[in-house]
């Protein structure tokens, strides 16, 4: 296999601003040959095809394991193949023809594709854990370059329509086409805001970039080159290719994102040859993490239940079953399930006296605490309240006591366990305090709860913004806070607040914002790396949709950026608990396919060891 390298100063560029610990493929093309090439984190690529045929269109999984790309003699005998980079198996995967700009989605489980069907271009996608059957997009125009949503039901592409070419946005479960621009070769950020195209304008190929929440469009370049093959990294910056420095052959080019909005700013140049041009860069999502899944948990589908690891062992209690925002007496659990880490087994336990849901755990001395909660009451208008009971499971016996009352009535809060203390934060006493009253009572009172002695303590710290349906976790002693939604339940007020809380101060400090304002995230802490998982974007003032992102706080840099990794599925209000140096991120709520119920999902998120 022969090896590419070049100047240090590039390979550092290109390191630094769009690898950063995850890969990178993309084309290498010369008056001989069209290869495929990887970049390693080290600033040297290498090809990873070879031979006189044509290797077109790469893409690259999210956890940077395969790479998936087009291979034939010429333009009408090209086949998908996929590529394990771990193994060095090659798996053809479609039969010839004319198949090209192959893309995953389902976090790595589907790829999609254009094929050439009788005398049309469809687009297609492939399961890759199934039968391998190809099945086809509902579009009657010739079709190119799919990148569809993580959840497949959403996806942008290119047509032709004549001899015009459009983006369409098309919304698989309405199946509602919506074209958002003339232009080609789309691409979508990690985070599913944004849409990048190449289109013509004023006789130059330029990158443009809609928003697909605002419905703007935005010129991204403006020099006299033309400009292609656009595609967003992990931390939001946009690569494209550009042949300004030698007409015809392209170089890689990277533009920052702080720096997309403004066209006097040009990109920066990461890759240049003489000889040889540069096409097509796909990224992988961040390497240093992996994600799989365990067994789903046993019993009901839930979510908004308690979760804590205790000496080997899974405990999860309550939780929400049902529709979203529906409370039946029937919707509130007391389940309790158990899982065995080295055993890799679930078990069911005495259920908790009181079924709620929105509440939290904390484990010592051979115990499982559990802190008040939502639950039902048929005698409130609306017929919910939360509860003031402190109750624990007796691990030995597989039973549960009553313990004591806490000093205000709590749900929807955090309780943060730091040695044998545990701290009550925010949430709300959402018992009506009159017919109809859904805003309930909002709390900035920091309660905090000896696991020894059972004493209750009010610290004088107050929570500086009211919320409630946020996360947290502990990392040096500290508490850190992420997201909610602000005081009142008549409205949805997304917070992207990310605060840190010194509980032996008392005081708070405000960090980098959230990428986005969220409501029911999951969160933990992995190393220098904080992470949230899910959650939900707000599309409109009383919408909102479920998000797969997994996004990651670098303490050492003290910024968020996307990890470039998914979840399972699109979902808010699943539990985290960390085990042997991971994280198991558990149930939770979704509306994947033409579902609205709680998920049983269990997935592993760990940090690899190097």
């Amino acid at each position: 296999m022969k090896y590419l390298f070049f100047t240090a100063l590039v390979g550092v560029i290109f390191t630094q601003n769009v690898l950063a610990k995850s890969l990178s493929v993309f084309m290498v093309e010369d008056e001989k040959s069209k290869h495929i090439a990887l970049m390693t984190e080290d600033g040297d690529y290498k090809l990873i095809t070879y031979g006189d045929q044509w290797h077109l269109y790469p893409n690259i999984s999210p956890d940077g394991n395969r790479v998936v790309y087009a291979k034939g003699d010429d333009a009408n005998s090209l086949s998908l193949y996929l590529h394990d980079l771990r193994t060095g198996r090659i798996e053809r995967l479609t039969d010839p023809g004319f198949v090209v700009h192959p893309s995953f989605a389902k976090a790595g489980k589907r790829i999609y594709f254009s094929i050439k069907v009788n005398t049309t271009q469809k687009i297609a996608y492939m399961d890759l854990n199934g039968s391998r059957e190809i099945h086809y997009i509902n579009e009657e125009m010739p079709a190119f370059f799919p990148k569809a949503f993580q959840n497949a039901e959403r996806l942008i592409y290119q047509r032709n329509n004549g001899k015009v070419r459009e983006i369409v946005l098309y919304d698989v479960k309405a199946d509602k086409k919506e074209v958002i621009a003339k232009g080609m070769s789309p691409s979508l950020s990690k985070d599913e805001k944004l849409i990048a195209f190449t289109a013509l304008e004023n006789d130059n190929w330029d990158i443009f970039i809609y928003d697909r929440f605002n419905k703007t469009i935005q010129r991204v370049t403006s020099n006299a080159a033309r400009d292609f093959s656009p595609h967003f990294n992990n931390a939001g910056d946009l690569l494209y290719t550009n042949d300004q420095v030698n007409e015809g052959t392209f170089g890689l080019y990277l533009k920052k994102k702080e720096n997309l909005t403004n066209t006097q700013i040009e990109g920066i140049e990461v890759l240049q040859s003489s000889d040889k041009s540069f096409y097509a860069p796909q990224t992988s999502g961040q390497t240093q993490f992996s994600n799989n899944l365990l067994d789903r948990m046993i019993g009901d589908a839930r979510s908004s239940f308690g979760a804590i690891e205790y000496e080997g062992k899974i405990y999860v209690v309550g939780g929400h079953k049902g529709a979203e925002h529906t409370y039946p007496p029937e919707s509130f659990s007391g389940e309790v399930n158990i899982y065995d880490i080295n055993l890799n087994r679930w078990k069911k336990a005495a259920p908790r006296p009181s079924k709620a849901h929105g509440f939290q755990l904390a484990a010592y001395n051979g115990y499982i605490y559990a802190f008040g909660g939502f639950a039902y009451e048929e005698n409130n208008l609306p017929k919910w309240k939360s509860l003031n009971l402190v109750e624990r499971y007796n691990i030995a016996q597989d039973k549960w006591e009553y313990v004591n009352l806490m000093p205000r009535k709590r749900s929807s809060n955090v309780a943060v366990q730091i040695d044998h203390y545990v701290y009550l934060i925010g949430g709300w006493d959402s018992t009506p305090r009159f017919d109809d009253d859904i805003d309930g009572t909002f709390h900035d009172q920091i309660d905090r709860f000896d696991l020894r002695t059972h004493q209750w303590l009010t610290l004088r710290a107050k929570l500086p913004k009211k919320r409630r349906a946020f996360s947290a976790f502990v990392r040096n002693g500290l508490i850190y806070l992420l997201g909610g939604i602000s005081e009142g339940g008549s409205h949805f007020s997304l917070s992207d607040d990310f605060t840190q809380f010194d509980p032996l101060i008392g005081n708070f400090k405000e960090l980098p914002k959230l990428p986005f304002g969220t409501f029911a995230p999951a969160a933990g802490r992995l190393s220098d790396y904080g992470l949230m998982f899910g959650g939900m974007f707000k599309t409109g003032q009383w919408d909102y949709e479920y998000v797969p992102h997994i996004y990651q706080f670098n303490f050492n840099e003290m910024k968020w950026t996307h990890t470039g990794r998914f979840l399972n599925e699109y979902k808010g209000f699943s539990q985290v608990v960390g085990f042997e140096d991971c994280l198991g991120i558990l149930g939770g709520h979704s509306y994947d396919g033409q579902t609205d119920a709680p998920l049983k999902t269990f997935e592993k998120f760990c940090i690899e060891r190097k």
